[in-house]
């Protein structure tokens, strides 16, 4: 399905045009900027991203690297980090999210070193990274959360199935009021309903982990009732 499909099934489903016409130019100009808009809302959370790209970066030694288009890191500019590790000597270490005020407070950051802490400041049109403690070498991966890419009339959807059914009806619902429809009750539903779908399909548990350093076996012995 091609977008300009989907936006023509759209206006169908609020009444704004028949079965057997297709929007005008006007029209379909209106819907697609929503359906942009929308996706680049969606984009900003974890569970409503369509994809989540991988970058890697070799460090420089540098105490911070910008991101985006154009940037040291040359990709679409993240509105938040998921997952990042640094990888050296066939080891990877993963690094911790840390805000970007609590960044701020430490009082030596050119301390170097293994890093453990990555740190996002995010800005347009390029954000900053951060490493804590800085690495001179190895290498960066970045797994992203990021905006999504504005669609144009003649792309092809990359998305599966339940995606296309959640951006049909939730365009409906963003849609409607500008072409004078009222959204129905059922509708609203459908729309809530198709979202949640895509939301828990991009839900992963992690699997749970247990710090080495800590013994396991020091605890209350049930059978024998001691330490």
């Amino acid at each position: 399905m091609v977008t300009a499909d989907l936006i023509r099934a759209t206006l169908r489903l609020i009444g704004a045009i028949s079965s057997s016409e297709t929007p005008n130019a006007d029209e379909s100009s209106d819907a697609l900027e929503a359906l942009n808009l929308m996706l680049g809302s969606w984009g900003a959370s974890r569970f409503l991203s369509a994809s989540t790209g991988k970058v890697t970066k070799t460090m420089t030694g540098a105490t911070s690297y910008t991101i985006g288009v154009g940037g040291d890191i040359n990709t679409t500019r993240p509105t938040s980090i998921y997952n990042a590790y640094w990888s050296d000597g066939g080891i990877d270490y993963t690094l911790e999210n840390m805000d970007y005020s609590d960044y701020l407070e430490i009082g030596v950051k050119t301390v170097g070193g293994i890093p453990s802490h990555i740190v996002l400041n995010p800005d347009n049109p390029l954000s900053t990274i951060f490493l804590y403690p800085i690495p001179s070498t190895g290498t960066l991966t970045l797994e992203l959360i990021r905006p999504e890419t504005d669609l144009t009339l003649a792309d092809d959807l990359p998305y599966p199935p339940e995606w296309i059914r959640a951006m049909k009806f939730n365009l409906a619902v963003e849609i409607s009021p500008e072409f004078g429809f009222t959204v129905s009750p059922e509708l609203a539903l459908m729309a809530q309903e198709s979202k949640a779908i895509v939301m828990r399909s991009m839900v992963t548990i992690p699997v749970a982990k247990f710090d080495p350093l800590l013994n396991v076996n020091r605890g209350f012995n049930i059978i024998s009732g001691g330490y």
